[in-house]
């Protein structure tokens, strides 16, 4: 899913390109999104940061960057064009994992029993560790 994605997000910024601006970062970056394409698809899938990056971006199965994860990816080069891949990959984990403690979270901790996104799972848990009746599921 996550190779799709880039080649979609690729795609889009090449056509970037096309604006009345002809921006050549545009280019650049749709290059460099392609190459960290190329990357993760050699990496081992047990790649902790693959991992992470699945916990983080696919929870629910499918995929879904977080704001900050999709415009760190969509400027992949655009402003550095020196930027390597691995370390970039490892910053993009961070950021997803910040994305992800962020999402549903726009008011802060809610009452008990008003809390909509009360039943996902933290980054460090998965699906199968979430009791509707657990009260402790964020890590500590």
């Amino acid at each position: 899913m996550l190779a799709e994605y880039l080649t979609s997000l690729a795609a889009w910024r090449r056509a970037r390109y096309d604006d009345d601006l002809r921006d050549r970062r545009n280019l650049v970056a749709a290059d460099a999104i392609e190459a960290l394409r190329a990357h993760i698809l050699v990496l081992p899938a047990d790649d902790p940061r693959l991992v992470a990056l699945q916990r983080t971006m696919m929870p629910s199965g499918y995929l879904n960057p977080g704001q900050q994860t999709a415009l760190e990816i969509s400027r992949l080069r655009f402003f550095s064009p020196e930027t390597e891949l691995d370390p970039f990959l490892t910053h993009l984990v961070d950021i997803a994992e910040a994305d992800f403690q962020e999402q549903g979270r726009f008011g802060g901790l809610q009452v008990p029993g008003d809390e909509p996104w009360r039943n996902r799972p933290a980054p460090d848990r998965s699906w199968e560790d979430v009791d509707d009746d657990e009260d402790d599921w964020r890590p500590s």
